[in-house]
């Protein structure tokens, strides 16, 4: 890639790193990260969860045992016999934070409590009804201190009304309470250490709390964000009714070693999040997210953002990778190869968290992605249109004006497609008059070589000194325009006209026309050509042109009484190489360099001089037949070879051949 290009395509990918990360630290499509991280949740989907099991107070518990609330020596009695059971904790989904009407109930409440020794209640920080003033609201004295553990109950809500992380502390002054699913597993002794923040954080959070003034106690304090990895939808966690466990018709064992949560299912009762795995827009019963959190919380599978400075640093490395293959590939290919980056990274970012438990926000990295392909296209066209000009700025110093267009400052007011029908006009304007030079050259050529060939033919057959004199001189002069001539026959070569031919054939026939030219010259011919056809697709004058060129220079270099071979092959990758060589030292880098130039001849000729268009006219016919020339040497002999494109083993239907 040029060095231009090379500069252009490290500022395109600076800004798209300045986009990216000014994107991400705003926070403008925050709610694309939100869908992003959603849908890694909806792939993410685990197996039905055995260690939790939810018991509902649904609408069929509702139906049965009257309106809500319930007397609370009911929830005394289902304790009883839920700890019969011995379950591993039981949290409580139910606030008991003022004192019930009946002191006698409670009292029975708090010793089922006391008597389980494994139930966790829970605390709620509500606003207050006068004011907005937030206010932590704690179990009744009672039952608090019955309580095997008390934590704290609810989610973060994102900008979007959605519950998908939770703060591992939160208080009003101190961010001092743990989260109810914390104390669930620290009851059940099922809690990893890896869940909890530090005692170091805890007592950070606790000197913070005695240092901070007195109006600071009502704020509200929160530490330890972290995301959820949900079970799944709704209705996941395994339920059974509060009626069917009050009446007895459970089995005992189906509560034995798990995890019990009690709360509200029923709808319009107890508190429904809209959660990331919620299908068709159904929320989750606050009770069901608990019991996700305390899974996620046990597995390891609660998610972390990545620390700003690395995902800053990260985004904007994502956001120049497509300025690897952009400057690269053409426009189609760099539209798909762009698109399926984004593609790969927007999933890639929403499985992040199920694989690795971080999270990257990837807005950013995607809107400079978007951006990547149109910045580098405009560029490219800017450097398209640039050239354009220049080029019919070039065209109308050379060309008529009427065939370019009109003055040459109207070319900046131009379309983009009005440069390119210019450009194209002009370049049919350039063929015409190259048609037009190599015709004019071929009939020059042919009108030189006709009063040339009588002169010489009228020389030889005076004899005289005159005529031994003007020979050489005319015969050269004959032998350029004789090339000339072939020359812009070669130059003229329509692919379209070539027709199927015998490449061997064809060099027999070489061989044969100069083989009296080698007896005079007292030098051998030796042939390496195989015996079967071998067809190629070309013009058969201008390939019999070219061996006979081949072999004319080989003849007039070779020392007398050596050996000049010609041959044929084919190479591996469906090529056939024909090759003449001859005795005669190596020629040097340069030599080679400019062998096959027009007018170029070698240093020493021993048999008269050439035009210097003998191996130009066959590096020409070469090159208009797809193929190449060129000149090897080794062991004291020169090879110059020619390699065309092989054509299949057999005449094509309907078609002449040039034998």
């Amino acid at each position: 890639m040029p060095q231009v290009w090379r500069n252009e395509a490290l500022r395109i990918a600076l800004l798209l790193a300045l986009i990216a990360v000014g994107v991400s630290a705003s926070g403008i499509l925050v709610r694309v990260d939100h869908l992003l991280f959603d849908v890694g949740q909806r792939l993410n989907w685990r197996p039905t969860p055995s260690p939790v099991l939810i018991v509902a107070i649904d609408e069929d518990s509702l139906d049965q045992l009257g309106r809500w609330p319930w007397p609370r020596e009911r929830h005394a009695r289902l304790l009883r016999l839920l700890c019969a059971a011995r379950p591993a904790a039981i949290g409580l989904d139910i606030a008991f934070s003022e004192p019930g009407d009946d002191l006698r109930a409670d009292r029975q409440l708090a010793e089922a409590v006391a008597a389980c020794g494994n139930v966790v209640l829970p605390l709620v920080i509500e606003v207050t009804r006068s004011g907005g003033q937030l206010l932590e609201s704690p179990p009744i004295r009672t039952l608090a201190a019955a309580a095997a553990g008390i934590g704290r109950i609810g989610v973060r809500l994102d900008e979007d009304g959605i519950a998908r992380s939770v703060d591992l502390r939160e208080g009003l002054g101190s961010a001092t309470w743990p989260l109810l699913a914390e104390e669930v597993l620290r009851v059940a002794r099922q809690l990893p250490a890896a869940a909890v923040p530090t005692a170091a954080a805890a007592d950070a959070a606790r000197q913070q709390a005695a240092a901070a003034p007195a109006e600071a106690s009502h704020h509200l304090v929160r530490q330890e964000l972290r995301r959820l990895s949900f079970a799944g939808p709704p209705g996941t966690l395994p339920r059974v009714p509060y009626v069917s466990l009050l009446q007895g018709r459970l089995q005992p064992e189906l509560f034995s070693g798990r995890i019990v949560l009690i709360g509200a299912t029923a709808t319009g009762l107890g508190d429904f999040v809209p959660t990331p795995v919620s299908a068709n827009s159904q929320p989750m019963p606050g009770v069901e997210v608990l019991g996700n959190v305390i899974l996620a919380m046990r597995d390891g599978h609660l998610i972390r953002d990545l620390p700003p400075l690395p995902a800053l640093l990260l985004t904007a490395l994502l956001a120049t990778v497509p300025m690897l293959w952009l400057p690269r590939l053409m426009p189609l290919p760099g539209l798909l190869l762009s698109t399926a980056w984004l593609v790969g990274m927007g999933l890639a970012c929403a499985l992040l968290p199920v694989f690795c438990n971080w999270w990257l926000a990837p807005s950013g990295a995607l809107l400079a992605g978007v951006f990547a392909f149109p910045v580098w296209g405009w560029r490219r066209l800017e450097a398209a249109r640039r050239h354009l000009d220049q080029e019919l700025r070039q065209l109308r110093a050379i060309l008529p004006a009427s065939r370019v267009g009109g003055a040459a400052d109207e070319i900046g007011r131009l379309g983009f497609e009005q440069r390119i029908a210019l450009v194209q006009t002009a370049q049919q304007t350039m063929q015409a008059l190259a048609a037009e030079r190599n015709e004019t050259l071929a009939f020059i050529s042919h009108d030189l070589r006709a009063p040339l060939a009588s002169a010489v033919s009228q020389l030889e057959i005076a004899g005289g000194a005159d005529a031994r004199r003007l020979l050489p001189q005319l015969r050269r002069a004959l032998g350029m325009a004789q090339s000339f001539l072939w020359l812009a026959r070669a130059e003229a070569l329509d692919a379209r006209q070539m027709r199927p031919l015998d490449l061997a054939f064809l060099l027999h026939q070489a061989v044969d026309e100069m083989y009296a030219l080698a007896r005079q010259r007292e030098l051998r011919l030796r042939r390496e050509i195989p015996d079967e056809v071998v067809w190629v697709v070309g013009d058969f004058e201008a390939i019999e042109r070219s061996a006979i060129n081949l072999l004319d220079n080989a003849l007039r270099h070779a020392p007398a009484g050596s050996e000049v071979a010609i041959g044929l092959q084919r190479l591996a990758a469906g090529e056939l190489r024909f090759w003449v060589d001859n005795e005669g030292a190596a020629p040097s880098a340069e030599q080679r360099e400019r062998m096959f130039r027009r007018f170029s001849r070698g240093e020493t000729v021993q048999h008269g001089a050439g035009a210097g268009l003998g191996l130009y006219f066959v590096r020409t016919v070469a090159e208009r037949h797809g193929g190449a020339a060129g000149v090897d040497a080794a062991a004291g002999r020169i090879r110059f070879w020619v390699e065309l494109p092989a054509a299949v083993d057999a005449a094509p239907e309907g078609r002449g051949l040039d034998v």
